[in-house]
């Protein structure tokens, strides 16, 4: 009885596309499996910069408010220079 049925060319066709369904599907899991991964990386990487934000903006919050610390603050976040300073503009792009 077995003999019959694998002698059947539909059996047979019916093997294969199940076999290539498989296949098939184990290859897109591999592919979203690494999408997911670099996915993750990636996100770990923006955890790790957010935290280091983090730890700066709570040392700022520390720091006494003496007048170094207002002049860095002054420098930093408002651009602004003593009125000694000498500033020197030009057209170059930071990169």
């Amino acid at each position: 009885m077995f003999e019959a049925i694998t002698d059947n060319i539909f059996f047979k066709l019916a093997l294969v596309v199940v076999a290539a369904c498989c296949i098939m599907s184990l290859l897109s899991a591999n592919a979203e499996s690494e999408a997911l991964r670099a996915e993750c990386a990636a996100l770990e990487e923006q955890i790790s910069d957010t935290n280091e934000r983090i730890l700066s903006l709570e040392n700022d919050l520390s720091a006494e408010m003496n007048e170094a610390y207002i002049i860095k603050v002054a420098r930093e976040r408002l651009n602004m220079r003593l009125p000694e300073e000498i500033v020197f503009v030009t057209n170059i792009a930071d990169d």
